[in-house]
């Protein structure tokens, strides 16, 4: 796989957040996938295996952002099996509180699938969206 296409996937999975579908998501992840919000929150714990996420991360992002997160994408960056990209949301939370956070992503291929991704975000804004 180059590096374009390792860059397609990541964005692939990404926009695919928004309205999120197991069986695409289910194409890109690796087996032995694993997911990691970055902040310290209460109660987000890393999420190891392709069926532990995609049991979770749809119905959980469906249940918080009912919208979807209108994701703007950023630079995109890829070396190795490495792909960088920021982006930033601007949405509005299930609760009603405006939702606009900025984000890195990492992402760690294994082969052609997906081994690893890294969200690194406002934590400060989750909770004053989420737990004030």
């Amino acid at each position: 796989m180059n590096l374009q296409e390792q860059k397609d996937r990541a964005l692939t999975f990404l926009k695919n957040l928004e309205k999120p579908d197991p069986q695409v998501l289910d194409g890109l992840l690796a087996n032995e996938f694993e997911f990691e919000m970055m902040g310290r929150l209460p109660g987000v714990a890393p999420m190891k295996g392709k069926d532990t996420f995609l049991k979770a991360m749809p119905a959980t992002l469906k249940a918080m952002f009912p919208n979807g997160l209108n994701l703007k994408f950023h630079t995109v960056v890829a070396e190795g099996p490495h792909v960088a990209i920021q982006a930033e949301s601007d949405t509005t939370a299930a609760n009603g509180k405006k939702y606009a956070n900025r984000y890195h992503f990492y992402f760690r291929f294994d082969g052609d699938r997906i081994g690893q991704v890294r969200e690194y975000n406002d934590t400060n804004h989750v909770r004053e969206v989420f737990m004030s």
